[in-house]
């Protein structure tokens, strides 16, 4: 039988990941195309889709966005541990919510980085009614990168199609990156990646049976099996927001090893949700990360472990009283 965190390796996965040499003619007429990896969908990316919307809304043209998995980076550096800001589900989610029309995830392996960008547009030509493509200023597409924007006006007046280079997005005087981003989590900055991202930074994940140990010593909480690949804030507790069942809580998570008890080798998510003890295990649960309280620590014993939570749950309080402000 499969574990959870098996089950959620396979769906994040393979789930809508679609096989390019598998592609069939959708039913459109004539469309305008984006590609890229958007990981994270962050103020950058979505202030570039809000404006594909816009223009693709005027001309009568459905939107599609292009992007793969894994991430070609990932891909050609297997040996490196990457992790994503998000999910492929999350991705899709947030660009649907943006209004574009369609969003397809090419599955990334040998076969796809071996196509050409000829190749490779001629498939969204007839199969896709390709008739804009959208790209950013720095794009290369293609078998070693070999589809500079040069080479792609030449593909596009072979087949037919217009190509739009959009400049880099800065939003004021902050300059917003996902590998900006997964710096700003690396530190425990979560307030300052929610400025990046439009919203708070989240993990979903099913709430799993742990040791038991905090219900026993009166301090009930909720460990998540989360998608292995998903980019984990720094080791640390922070204020958060709990979505579950349809309605919002507020806790603390701790992002760690758990010291003082266990010292684990791989880094849990174990959320206190504040006025709630019901039982929720294999249920989906949300954490999203408002500010960081403080560094994880090991205590000498139970007491001391619970009277720095009391003092934890004070921190929270007052973020989420100034986060309202």
């Amino acid at each position: 039988m499969k574990t959870i965190m098996m089950m959620l390796k396979d769906s994040y996965d393979l789930q809508n990941t679609i096989d390019y040499f598998e592609l069939t003619p959708l039913p459109y007429q004539k469309t305008c195309i984006t590609i890229g990896n958007f990981d994270g969908v962050h103020l950058g990316h979505q202030a570039i889709i809000l404006q594909m919307v816009q223009q693709a809304n005027a001309n009568g043209k459905p939107l599609i966005v292009i992007t793969f998995f894994p991430n070609p980076s990932d891909f050609f550096n297997p040996h490196l541990q990457s992790f994503y800001l998000s999910t492929p589900e999350e991705k899709e989610a947030h660009l649907l919510r943006l209004g574009v029309d369609r969003v397809l995830t090419f599955k990334f392996d040998r076969d796809f980085a071996n196509l050409t960008s000829d190749v490779f547009l001629t498939g969204l030509k007839e199969n896709l009614a390709l008739e804009t493509l959208v790209v950013g200023e720095d794009f290369a597409l293609g078998k070693n990168r070999q589809g500079t924007i040069p080479v792609l006006e030449e593909i596009g007046k072979k087949l037919s199609f217009k190509l739009e280079v959009l400049p880099s997005v800065r939003l004021g005087s902050k300059d917003i990156s996902s590998t900006k981003i997964r710096k700003l989590l690396d530190q425990g900055q979560v307030d300052e990646v929610a400025d990046l991202l439009g919203r708070y930074y989240a993990i979903s994940g099913i709430v799993s049976h742990g040791s038991d140990r905090g219900a026993r010593i009166g301090l009930p909480t909720a460990n998540i099996t989360h998608w292995h690949k998903k980019k984990l804030p720094a080791i640390g507790v922070y204020a958060t927001q709990i979505e579950m069942r349809g309605k919002s809580y507020r806790g603390i998570t701790n992002v760690g090893y758990r010291p003082t008890f266990e010292n684990q080798e791989i880094a849990n998510i174990e959320t206190f949700i504040f006025d709630f003890n019901d039982d929720i295990y294999g249920e989906e649960m949300k954490v999203s990360f408002i500010a960081k309280i403080r560094d994880e620590q090991k205590f000498s014993g139970v007491e001391a472990f619970l009277a720095q939570i009391e003092r934890d749950k004070a921190a929270a309080q007052r973020i989420f009283r100034n986060d309202e402000e």
